[in-house]
């Protein structure tokens, strides 16, 4: 029955399988009623003459995702909080308490809770199918692992791996998790559920897990667990800079659950689980999480659509190759088209290079994903088979409308034709084209490896159907897509473009550059706005800046002072120089900056911290608002109000733990902001004239 568990015995009796589901269920989530009836299964199983128990999920596809995370955000209070982490506790440990072999058969997500209860278990063993994980995630959500998972977890793999697993919230393919000694047994999909019988009746055991003595050295004495603490906590600040409280609860439960009974550690976790369930970082973290399930929704229809699709991508320059290495990883043919010999190797290169950096792939695995792409100099028969053909270039208009002219009569006319373009209009490049209707713009952010959202831009005349099939394809990568108007700037740089230019008149006044990008970071940002723009390119940003004004108008305008650096040579990260000096890993403001560009030697009305980060998010925030009233999100508001929150944190960074730029605006109030900014505009000039305040907005604050 859908929401609890059945309980079967074989033909003898000696062997229980407890299945988590139903069939029909896509995901299996620990809900209360779920729990209520595992328990109640247990019951029976202590009751009967089994030997031994398999614990599985109906389908080989999805093991467990854990607790029901709508349960979650509707947490209010620390005891509700407890109270469900201890039921959860306590269905683990009458597993763990049978007294009988117990194995697990995993196959697909077993995460979170459903790590927790495979913990419970004596053998873990695990399908090998790309599906198949297995982890913690919780402090992603702004928890920790609340049904036994701290206590746990470094009792089977040792402390310094549980904490690589429970701080980073990591999640395990079947072979890191073998070779982590989470799981037993990587077995083929096709015997897993045999070998787990086999196990259960006690034939044929798995080979005992054993630490690396140095594993258990520095778990199982004071001595060591102290040292592991120690560098743990230094590592984790450095990744989180304290704004996250979840990872350090984690840390002090996960080491000092080593020297505690089950009964006072478990205690101790529910009660933590409690705290942090109700704490704004959590909330807001709860709030990504399902803005993320929601964009992935985006292509669902189109999934069989993008099934095995060919893919054309044109341009071998860091983006194209890192587009093809994408397409190739979730199992694309790709074929990358460039003019230059040179370029095309720079490019496979590139995608080697990546590749390489994937320890979970064997070396027989990424040479599968490397003979998937074709890289040619030259036309060939073989490019009318693509489903999609996108384009990765400069910015250049004119040269973006001839490769598209050329495409448009190598390719199919089903073929979807989209341009990797950050602030060109996509209306344009297809108005001289046949079927503008396939026409869209894919704009993935750089790096592709590592950024994770694309922006789809949808033409005046782009199909429902091809916005579909990109969305169902950049989930397939592994992306998180935004469907998007067309306009300059789009939505990510046109929200993010007044940020960056405030940084620059922050300087013309007279603020440091220690002063402005420590403000934004310690608001949250990962990196600072005067870096950002040395990282992005001034020659790029430059460019950028002159559309944003001829679609915008002066309020975009900004101070030339990424022409003057360019004269100088100074175009940023790329030439090694730019606001900032670089040597290899090392980078510093540059000194000569206040005298290149002519900047005073200090503000003549100084500013705190605070003041200089609100005159930088308060533009975000504005800029975000004025896309939400013109519909560059969509015409759905609530829809759009999602879209931005998952482009501004995965776009540009917006710090996850505030829930994306609207969600903080909601937090701080509309009505405070829009008060700040009429103030600023009474300051500064038009470039901070403020949002509407609607009525409704007004009176909901």
């Amino acid at each position: 029955m859908t929401g609890t568990v059945d309980l079967s015995f074989s033909s003898d009796g000696l062997v229980a399988t407890l299945t988590l589901g139903a069939p029909e269920e896509r995901a299996i989530t620990l809900t209360p009623a779920r729990i209520t009836s595992f328990v109640a299964a247990l019951s029976k199983v202590a009751q009967s003459n089994a030997r031994g128990l398999v614990v599985r999920a109906p389908s080989i596809e999805s093991f467990c995702v854990g607790a029901d995370i709508s349960l979650i955000q509707g947490v209010t209070e620390p005891t509700k909080g407890s109270e469900l982490a201890a039921q959860g506790q306590r269905a683990y440990d009458q597993l763990e308490d049978l007294g009988i072999t117990t194995v697990a058969a995993i196959g697909g997500p077993c995460v979170g809770g459903g790590c927790e209860m495979v913990l419970a278990c004596q053998y873990r063993i695990i399908a090998d199918l790309p599906a198949s994980s297995i982890g913690l995630p919780e402090t992603k959500l702004g928890i920790l692992p609340g049904f036994g998972g701290t206590y746990r977890l470094p009792r089977v793999v040792g402390l310094p791996k549980a904490l690589d697993i429970i701080l980073a919230g990591k999640t395990l393919k079947a072979s890191q998790a073998l070779k982590a000694s989470l799981v037993d047994e990587v077995v083929s999909a096709e015997k897993i559920f045999a070998r787990a019988e086999e196990i259960a009746r006690g034939q044929r055991l798995p080979k005992p897990r054993k630490l690396r003595l140095a594993d258990w050295l520095l778990s199982s004495n004071l001595l060591g667990r102290s040292f592991v603490r120690s560098r743990a906590r230094s590592a984790m600040m450095a990744q989180t800079k304290g704004f996250y409280p979840a990872p350090p609860k984690a840390l002090d439960l996960t080491v000092s659950g080593l020297g505690r009974s089950r009964v006072d550690a478990l205690g101790i976790e529910a009660r933590e689980l409690g705290n942090l369930i109700v704490t704004p970082e959590s909330k807001s973290l709860v709030h990504i999480f399902f803005l993320t399930e929601a964009s992935k929704a985006l292509g669902k229809s189109a999934r069989k659509d993008i099934e095995k699709m060919h893919a054309l991508v044109v341009g071998a320059g860091t983006m194209g190759a890192g587009i093809a290495g994408a397409l190739a990883r979730s199992s694309h043919q790709v074929i990358v088209k460039d003019t230059s010999e040179s370029s095309l190797k720079r490019g496979k290169d590139h995608v080697t290079k990546e590749l390489s950096k994937l320890r979970y792939l064997s070396s027989f695995e990424r040479a599968a994903v490397g003979n998937r792409i074709d890289w040619l100099q030259f036309s060939s028969d073989t490019v009318s088979r693509s489903g999609i053909a996108i384009e990765a270039v400069f910015e250049d208009m004119g040269l973006k409308k001839k490769i598209f002219a050329g495409l448009a009569k190598e390719v199919s006319p089903a073929c979807i034709l989209a341009s990797n373009t950050s602030s060109l209009s996509v209306t344009e490049m297809a108005e001289s084209l046949p079927h503008p209707e396939r026409f869209v713009g894919m704009h993935f952010f750089n790096p592709v490896e590592k950024m994770p959202l694309v922006e789809i831009i949808r033409g005046e005349k782009t199909s429902d159907e091809a916005i579909a099939k990109v969305a169902a394809l950049a989930t397939e990568m592994g992306k998180f897509p935004i469907v998007v108007r067309d306009g300059p700037g789009f939505l990510v740089n046109r929200i993010l473009i007044p940020y960056l230019n405030e940084a620059v008149y922050l300087l013309q006044e007279g603020h440091s550059v220690q002063e402005i990008d420590g403000a934004a970071l310690a608001f949250g940002m990962p990196m600072g706005p005067i870096r950002l723009l040395d990282e992005v390119g001034l020659d790029v940003a430059a460019h950028v800046s002159k559309i944003m004004v001829e679609g915008y108008g002066e309020r975009m305008a900004v101070p030339n002072f990424a022409e003057k650096l360019m004269e100088l040579g100074r175009k940023g990260r790329k030439s090694s120089a730019g606001f900032f000096e670089y040597h290899g890993k090392e980078s510093k403001p540059w000194e000569g900056l206040a005298s290149a560009l002519g900047l005073p030697a200090r503000p003549e009305t100084a500013a705190s911290r605070e003041e200089i980060a609100e005159r930088l998010v308060y533009h975000l925030v504005n800029e975000a608002m004025k896309c939400l009233d013109e519909g560059v999100a969509g015409s759905d508001r609530e829809l759009a109000e999602k879209q931005i929150d998952l482009g501004t944190v995965m776009g540009i960074g917006f710090p996850p733990f505030r829930g994306g730029v609207l969600h903080f605006a909601h937090s701080r109030g509309l009505a405070l902001i829009h008060s700040k900014l009429s103030e600023l505009e009474r300051r500064f000039g038009s470039r901070y004239s403020p949002f509407s305040l609607r009525v409704e907005r007004a009176v909901a604050q």
